[in-house]
């Protein structure tokens, strides 16, 4: 189901749901208990709690009667991953490789509420609690939001164990520290690690049949850095690395960040912290990829440029297909024509850059610039 069957839903609304509200709620009480949570988010953290407790009679009843109905479920291709650090054109790809009726998907409802996806009754309230108050677009870049779109799977993956990088939506004073455990998986025990992999292969199949699709289609940053871990699962997996040049990602995280954690998050941070995290991260999750990305079988790789996607997507996407001998790209001509044609208004954010923040950008970052040669890009305005 690409993005051209996409349901019409009610007009949205203008508040973002926080990830826990539906996670169990063995989840929530250990992130609530081993996290600190600044006052002034106290209504915020039992709004969540609420709607997570009304949701957890649907939660239980679908996790105890339906999913066991996925287990001898067998995938008929192995996954397809995008990877590639936020706000380097991840959703851009991701939408347009969508758009194939073979690409199956987890949408934005299956990653907020993993298990009330075929619970009717809960899906029915849930689904269309979140279409009343669902933003029309995402803040920080203006993406459309709709429950049906495709969406990263992190958040699904950390609802029914303790293991989830987007946990830092919530606290992200922990960013690092759930970045050391829950992407590198360091300092995790062996239980909690192969029930994070099962949940990952329970999730696949739930999307792929809620999808009607042949192959999953994977867009989730934080898998950037956690290739011999899929490559554990999934051997012959196929991967899809989109990278963008650094100072646009830096100026652009730092952008979406800053806009999109006062909505959700249950802890202060300062944007100097912020900024510290974004320059530490993206070098640890870079320097991973480029280490891990020589163990994937040259056939199952292909590395595409951002700027190139935009300037030539219909190509690109061709390539893509054909290169990694995937799906059928005749198929998904027609979409990916017209999703690019709803494109053609979208304004992107104009970006200016002090010059003390490009200096750290440029000495930080070297090894990536100089690995896809970027340079400073003429549109981003320097400020003395």
């Amino acid at each position: 189901m690409g993005l051209s069957k996409v349901k019409n839903g009610v007009k949205a609304g203008g508040l973002l749901l926080p990830p826990a509200v539906g996670y169990s709620f063995s989840v929530l009480t250990h992130l609530y208990k081993n996290n600190n949570i600044s006052f002034r988010y106290y209504p915020r953290m039992a709004a969540i709690g609420l709607i997570n407790l009304i949701n957890k009679p649907f939660r239980a009843y679908e996790r105890h009667f339906i999913n066991p109905r996925f287990k001898d479920v067998e995938l008929e291709n192995e996954p397809i991953f995008i990877l590639g650090h936020w706000r380097s054109g991840t959703t851009f790809l991701h939408n347009l490789l969508c758009s194939n009726p073979d690409m199956g998907y987890i949408t934005t409802f299956q990653s907020v509420f993993p298990d009330t996806l075929f619970n009717k009754a809960g899906n029915f309230i849930f689904e269309n609690f979140m279409r009343l108050l669902i933003p029309a677009t995402r803040k920080g870049d203006n993406v459309k939001l709709s429950p049906d779109y495709p969406q990263e799977e992190e958040f699904a993956l950390g609802s029914n164990v303790p293991i989830s990088y987007y946990y830092f939506w919530m606290f992200p004073q922990e960013a690092q520290s759930f970045y050391d455990r829950y992407v590198r998986f360091k300092k995790v025990s062996e239980k909690d690690y192969l029930m994070w992999k099962e949940e990952y292969f329970l999730q696949i199949k739930k999307a792929i049949v809620n999808t009607n699709g042949k192959y999953f289609l994977s867009k989730n940053p934080p898998h950037t850095a956690r290739i011999k871990v899929l490559l554990e699962m999934f051997p012959n997996a196929k991967f899809v690395h989109i990278h963008r040049n650094p100072v646009i990602v830096f100026l652009s995280t730092q952008h979406f960040f800053r806009t999109m954690l006062p909505n959700l998050q249950l802890q202060h941070m300062s944007s100097e912290k912020l900024d510290d995290l974004i320059f530490s991260i993206y070098k640890q999750m870079m320097q991973s990829y480029m280490d891990e990305r020589v163990i994937i079988p040259k056939e199952n790789l292909v590395e595409i440029a951002f700027e190139v996607l935009e300037e030539n997507p219909l190509s690109t996407i061709k390539s893509i297909f054909d290169t990694l001998n995937i799906a059928d790209f005749e198929k998904s001509e027609a979409s990916i024509r017209d999703y690019i044609d709803s494109k053609k208004g979208y304004k992107k954010n104009a970006h200016k850059i002090e010059q003390n923040t490009l200096d750290k950008i440029l000495k930080e970052w070297d090894f990536a610039m100089k690995e896809w040669g970027y340079g400073v890009p003429d549109s981003v305005k320097i400020i003395e």
